[in-house]
């Protein structure tokens, strides 16, 4: 059973948001740059739910108003942050102690707000309150005690939990042991051998020489004066904190927290919060007595059949139980055994600190397999390529304050959602730290397309633009991935020029040299069914010249070539003898042929027979080799002029941001 999750938050006026309003879903990744709001986002939610926050913290100042506002005070503006909270209907706690917070039934939804507002004084002054209420109702106030039952805790970046991990009250161990109904009269038996056991370590003659050296010589510093004998004593074991003596050991040598990595004790930190946060209405564990109890109880037959004795009389939860199991048993539970227990909405700050990559994809899929909500910010391509696409809070800086999209309501078929996931799987999720993106459809344009950008005196990297090769020309879900993440972008693709045959078939590989009445170009009429199908351009907006619609499609951010990306460069390159010296070099260097290939290359690169040094180039050596070598050489009067019209394109989409 999932936990209850944030499915909408508005924020208005705070620090780096200026108006926002999105939809989440119960596991959110939250990803950005540097500065760019995403501790201010858990912040704005922190207003509202920490219980660790005083009064005093909930009172802003001039600095947290959006910094694009001169002196909010004095003009009385206000910062609004609103919550909705949704998954809590199997929930009684919260159905009775939030009532007042409910704002739809259809799904179940409750509302809070925190508003921090000008109250003007009887001298025109103004002074600043705050305010969180439920629902629409600001008379009805979400008090300290409502965040019993619905809260928000905080795992900050970069922390060393060795100390929490030994700290007695700190110890999420500690914490995990309070949820056990342990028997105190088998603790203090279990206290009294213990300190039988330790004290046999007093009849040692060691410890008695030891004792009798410290109290000679204690004497002789202060001689013979009340309480002045000192005494060895064992550990003085309490019943009622016997339980704080167990410490959490690693490994098969048993070693302590301390001589462990800071990675590896941040995931055991991580995952041991996890399971304390986890919803405890079926408890894994059921004393005899208590099991006995319940057994007595109407529709026991679930109880009975989801538990299994062990050795010692109690009872253990089975661990494959059916999903339809587990909602009958969660009913019997909550009416039969109810949890006083609230739910926690855990946010996570860059879990990825001091983690191996490896260890960064395993954390973040242990995080979102439990059922506890979970917003994660991180800079890691290596969480985000594992992350699910529906998953993403994308945050992007602009003149008019950081605008967040989301992908929680992406309408992806689930076929395009499994290609689109395991492309950044593969490729690490490289497409969500671009400042603007680059899709392209194959390796060669993988190679070149940066070069010819430095070439162009609009290095990628300076702006933050990625190339990414998706190594097919289904751009579409790439596109709708982008449009809803709020990414600039522009597609580059082959035109794949073709001629209409007598018998209505298609002929590749030859070039337009205006003697065909029958043609076109493959690339364009793939881009304009794209384009239609994303309502981009509507059917009968469509030119029908191909020149025009070449220029409409460009306008939208699509780019499309003549031929493939190396018969194009080898069309620009016909007009200038060092570009064909290149093209020749480089052709002569990677060629497992002889001299005979390389002179027909030469001469069929002269005559502009480029489809035949295309072939030649595929196979004898492959399309990616030949890129790579010749983006390392290549000169600005190779670059066709569609691709230098995408990198002009996407240098100003990004440019505007």
């Amino acid at each position: 059973m999932n936990s209850p999750y944030i499915s909408r938050v508005k924020i208005k006026n705070f620090r780096n948001f200026q108006s926002v309003d999105i939809s989440l879903s119960h596991k959110q990744v939250i990803i950005g740059e540097n500065n760019v709001g995403k501790t201010n986002f858990l912040k704005a939610i922190q207003l509202i739910l920490d219980p660790t926050l005083s009064d005093e913290d909930r009172y802003l100042t001039e600095s947290d108003f959006y910094e694009g506002i001169e002196n909010p005070m004095e003009k009385g503006e206000e910062i609004e942050i609103v919550i909705e909270i949704r998954g809590f209907e199997h929930n009684k706690n919260i159905l009775s102690v939030l009532s007042d917070a409910t704002v739809s039934d259809a799904p179940p939804t409750l509302r809070l707000t925190y508003r921090y507002y000008p109250v003007e004084k009887e001298d025109g002054t103004k002074d600043y309150e705050y305010i969180i209420f439920q629902g629409d109702k600001p008379d009805k106030i979400f008090k300290h005690s409502h965040r019993k039952y619905l809260n928000m805790r905080i795992i900050n970046a970069i922390r060393d939990v060795e100390s929490e991990l030994r700290n007695s009250r700190k110890s999420p161990i500690n914490q995990l042991l309070k949820q056990y109904e342990i028997d105190k009269t088998e603790l203090k038996e279990l206290a009294e051998k213990l300190k039988q056991k330790s004290d046999e370590v007093l009849t040692l003659d060691e410890i008695k020489d030891l004792t009798n050296k410290i109290n000679t010589r204690f004497k002789k510093i202060i001689g013979v004066q009340p309480d002045s004998i000192v005494s060895l004593e064992t550990i003085d074991i309490d019943p009622n904190r016997i339980l704080n003596t167990l410490k959490l050991m690693m490994g098969d040598k048993k070693r302590p927290t301390s001589e462990t990595s800071l990675g590896i004790n941040n995931i055991l930190y991580i995952a041991l919060i996890l399971l304390q946060l986890e919803d405890r209405t079926i408890p894994t564990f059921l004393k005899k007595e208590k099991f006995e109890e319940l057994s007595k109880k109407e529709g026991r037959e679930i109880l009975i059949s989801s538990y299994e004795e062990n050795g010692n009389g109690n009872y253990f939860l089975k661990s494959d139980l059916s999903n339809d199991e587990i909602k009958q048993l969660y009913s019997f539970m909550d009416t039969y055994n109810p949890v006083n227990q609230g739910f926690t909405i855990l946010a996570i700050e860059e879990p990825e600190a001091h983690l191996h990559p490896t260890l960064q994809r395993i954390i973040y899929k242990d995080v979102m397999h439990g059922n506890s909500s979970v917003l994660m910010t991180t800079h890691s391509p290596h969480i985000t390529s594992v992350a699910p696409i529906d998953s993403i809070v994308h945050m992007r800086w602009t003149s008019s304050g950081t605008k967040v999209y989301t992908s929680s309501n992406i309408n992806l078929t689930s076929l395009e959602k499994r290609d689109l996931e395991r492309y950044l799987d593969v490729k690490r999720g490289e497409i969500y730290f671009g400042k603007g993106v680059i899709l392209v459809e194959g390796i060669a344009e993988e190679y070149l397309i940066p070069r010819f950008a430095e070439l162009m005196g609009k290095p990628l990297d300076q702006k933050g633009i990625v190339v990414c090769n998706i190594n097919c020309t289904n751009f579409k879900p790439y596109v709708k991935f982008l449009d809803v993440l709020g990414i600039p972008y522009v597609v580059i693709t082959d035109g794949d020029y073709y001629v209409m045959k007598e018998d209505a078939k298609k002929e590749y590989h030859v070039l337009h040299d205006g003697s065909h009445k029958s043609y076109g170009f493959l690339g364009l009429e793939k881009i304009a069914e794209l384009i239609i199908d994303l309502q981009k351009i509507e059917q009968s907006q469509l030119p029908s010249c191909l020149k025009k619609q070449r220029d409409a499609f460009s306008e939208k951010g699509f780019f499309v070539g003549n031929y493939t990306l190396e018969v194009d460069i080898m069309e620009k390159s016909q007009s200038n003898q060092d570009a064909k010296k290149i093209i020749c070099e480089v052709f002569n260097e990677l060629t497992t042929g002889g001299d005979k290939q390389k002179r027909n290359f030469a001469e069929e690169l002269d005559q502009g027979e480029y489809f035949k040094c295309l072939r030649k180039i595929e196979d004898n050596i492959g399309k990616g080799r030949f890129a790579q070598r010749l983006s390392s050489i290549c000169i600005k009067e190779q670059i066709p002029d569609y691709i230098k019209n995408a990198i002009d394109e996407i240098y100003k989409r990004v440019s505007e941001i």
